[in-house]
């Protein structure tokens, strides 16, 4: 499918971008909504706590004030021997009877305050869901992808990162055991057939120089993996135990390839492959660029399971923990924004934004979305909505 501007004109983006912007605006009232309800939820909560503090100070000082009456009642009279002993028995009973109290309207406090909490996850979990379902088809541009994978009880446990120039920054699970190379454990040969590494110096039968053990990882198990854009880290182990014989490669396939190459013994620890002379002349740079692409390519192809978004930061901060929802869609719009106005100066008309699409055959349909709908739906988060209206300039 082809898109066009209202004029005709060619539009880059290969996207109904005002179906996005619509989903914008709704996801957008939705979950400002439920943060609206998280902060009043958290005022509630420092409010109850207050009172419970308050409370528990009035009953403290009324103890204070009672037992000072009572010791100046026993001080001014004529019976002391007599009245103490039902002195002591009168501040016991009142101790007794307010820490009483104090304890059983702390309880009921604390059981509010639990409940105010429980609705606050569950808003929070709500919004997460709603991001997810705006997120996942990447409405925002990327500058880069994160993946990390390690090796579970069966198959693999992948997550991804997905950033943006903006400071945003999405975490999303991956459903690997989706993936038909991914679902069980991969070896060194699901990449690259015959790849030999060097692995230590060795002293041969009746020879006397030390010559390079070279070792075939065929069979070795990937047992994690970091890919940063085309930076990549990768362990392959002899077996699934962390404390098997394994190798470490960490590779740069941006412009020239790099390799730095790192061996563990059984139980040892990793020393460099590189810093050996011997060894390094061994290692066959060309067979390991092909490794690497491969691994690569497998990994990238990873990106359209991924399925649930564990959390977003802005500019370093979580989005939920720290209820950053209504910056996260005001970045969102100033994201938007230069798209927005390039379709409101190619439309028609005045009171609407117009899209064409145009399928293999030629045919063209008209796509619109009228400012005014945009507004009254913003209008229902108020003065939020208003600054969201006014970054997209619309009308």
């Amino acid at each position: 499918m082809k898109y066009l501007y209202g004029d005709s004109t060619e539009f880059q983006m290969h996207i109904d971008f005002l179906r996005l912007l619509n989903n914008y605006v709704e996801t957008s009232v939705k979950t400002i909504n439920l943060e609206n309800a998280v902060f009043d939820l958290k005022e509630t909560i420092m409010d109850r706590r207050r009172l419970k503090n308050s409370v528990t100070d009035e009953m403290d000082n009324f103890i204070l004030t009672v037992e000072n009456a009572i010791g100046g009642a026993v001080s001014r009279s004529k019976e002391q021997e007599t009245i103490v002993k039902y002195a002591q028995k009168s501040r016991e009973f009142l101790k007794t009877f307010i820490e009483e109290g104090k304890t059983k309207f702390t309880d009921e406090i604390f059981q509010e305050i639990a409940q105010f909490e429980k609705k606050i996850d569950e808003a929070d979990e709500s919004n997460r869901k709603t991001l997810e379902t705006f997120l996942i088809y990447d409405p925002i541009p990327i500058i880069g992808k994160i993946y990390s994978i390690k090796a579970a009880e069966k198959g693999y446990s992948s997550k991804v990162q997905i950033d943006n120039d903006e400071g945003i920054s999405c975490f999303f699970d991956i459903a690997s055991s989706e993936s038909s190379f991914w679902k069980g454990n991969v070896r060194a040969r699901d990449f690259v057939k015959g790849m030999e590494i060097p692995a230590r110096m060795k002293k041969p039968f009746l020879k006397k120089e030390l010559v390079p053990d070279i070792v075939s990882i065929d069979d070795f198990q990937l047992g994690e993996l970091v890919l940063s854009n085309k930076e990549l880290e990768v362990v392959f182990r002899k077996r699934s135990d962390p404390n098997s014989e394994r190798f470490r490669l960490k590779m740069n396939l941006k412009g020239d390839f790099s390799v730095d190459v790192h061996h563990a013994e059984e139980n040892g620890v990793e020393i460099s492959i590189n810093a050996v002379p011997e060894l390094n002349n061994e290692l066959n740079i060309l067979r390991l660029q092909e490794f690497g692409e491969k691994i690569v390519e497998q990994t990238n192809n990873l990106y359209p399971k991924k399925q649930r978004l564990k959390t977003i930061t802005l500019k370093e901060r979580d989005v939920f923990e720290e209820n950053l929802v209504y910056d996260l869609m005001q970045k969102v719009a100033e994201i938007f924004a230069p798209t927005v106005a390039d379709i409101k100066k190619r439309s028609p008309s005045n009171v609407e934004l117009s899209l064409k699409s145009e399928d293999e055959s030629g045919k063209r349909s008209e796509i619109y979305l009228r400012k005014s709908e945009v507004k009254d739906k913003l209008n229902a988060i108020n003065e939020k909505g208003a600054k969201l209206l006014e970054i997209l300039d619309i009308m």
